[in-house]
């Protein structure tokens, strides 16, 4: 049986995404796949009362591994980060003898099992529980997922290489674009290599991915349907455009856009109307808590396009929107797909193999 620990230098590189991809194609490929994380920050309940990591639950749904959710991710906050390691559940030792036996539990019967790392590779260290504790507790290869956010994310890559030692074997970029994509190749040659680190990959940026569903969107801002999308056609939102200009200067925006969502306000049916007649439009948010006229709902409603009504003014919808695009799990055929593609696309998977 084979593992490997999939970490990250910052939050939100895509660490679930890449393990979603790699999972589905091992599985192709006749392995038997398990996942596992150790470690989960970003809790939620399901059911009513049980208490599980968002992204593992997600993740394990997606592979299917037949797990206990309990056993997927066996330490999981429940309070505030300082309330948990400060309060008497927190024994380090206690914490990775469970993390051991379910990690023991999980592996039993597999080929390969995929650990995800915690929110970043520092987070747990106060409780013997970061990435790197991780890996040598239980005697994990890793591979380092990096979004390019900035130049500075090579010293990151370094200073994880210092911590992580030589398990610290292989680095994959993603959401790659523009200029970066030509840093890449001095990167490897003078950094990755001589610090014994090979690149497996480089993933482009894809505003697929990126999107939200037009419910993720709904959930994120509270809103209130006013025409909901057809059953089985929940549609991806790519971009947003903010709909505070006269009718012709809006139109050529609108004409710029693909899967776009219209933010305005809901007292402005002039915009509303020529935004459902341009047909790149797929989600009208109407802010202010004001409905539309009636006429506006009946035609977003024929032509299958998703109204949702929130309480806050556009300005802060807009905020709040900002901080959850680019954020989105990896959900329904379509994301699911994209990712693998890829993957197999972009991603050294014959070398991953034969580490």
């Amino acid at each position: 049986m084979k593992s490997l620990l999939v970490s990250s230098v910052e939050e939100y590189s895509g660490k679930s995404a890449v393990i979603i991809a790699l999972g589905l194609i091992l599985r192709d490929k006749g392995f038997k796949v398990g996942y596992f994380k150790p470690f989960g920050v970003g809790t939620t309940r399901i059911g009513g009362d049980q208490l599980v990591d968002e992204d593992a639950y997600n993740t394990a749904c997606v592979l299917d591994t037949g797990d206990d959710m309990e056993d997927v991710c066996p330490i999981k906050l429940d309070s505030p980060y300082v309330e948990f390691i400060c309060s008497a559940a927190a024994d380090p030792e206690e914490l990775k003898k469970r993390v051991r036996d379910s990690y023991n539990r999980i592996s039993a019967d597999k080929d390969i099992v995929l650990v995800e790392g915690a929110v970043e590779y520092k987070v747990g260290r106060a409780l013997g529980l970061c990435d790197p504790d991780v890996s040598s507790a239980l005697d994990l290869e890793v591979l380092m997922v990096v979004k390019y956010t900035n130049d500075f994310v090579i010293d990151r890559i370094l200073t994880a290489r210092e911590l992580f030692g030589e398990r610290l074997k292989f680095v994959l970029f993603n959401q790659l674009a523009g200029y970066k994509k030509t840093y890449i190749e001095s990167i490897v040659e003078r950094f990755l290599k001589p610090n014994g680190m090979d690149l497996i990959g480089v993933l482009p940026h894809d505003p697929l991915l990126a999107g939200l569903f037009a419910t993720e969107i709904a959930d994120a801002l509270n809103g209130e349907w006013l025409v909901k999308p057809k059953p089985g056609e929940d549609v991806i939102i790519e971009e947003f455009l903010i709909g505070a200009m006269s009718p012709p200067s809006a139109l050529k925006y609108f004409r710029r856009v693909r899967q776009a969502a219209l933010v305005t306000g809901g007292d402005r049916a002039d915009l509303q109307n020529l935004a459902l007649e341009t047909g790149n439009i797929k989600c009208v948010l109407l802010t202010g808590n004001l409905e539309p006229p009636g006429t506006m709902l009946g035609k977003a409603e024929e032509k299958g396009v998703p109204v949702i009504m929130v309480a806050d003014d556009t300005l802060t919808t807009v905020e709040k929107l900002d901080e959850v695009f680019g954020k989105a799990r990896i959900k329904g055929e379509v994301k699911i797909r994209k990712i693998k593609e890829l993957v197999e696309r972009f991603v050294d998977l014959e070398k991953l193999l034969d580490a």
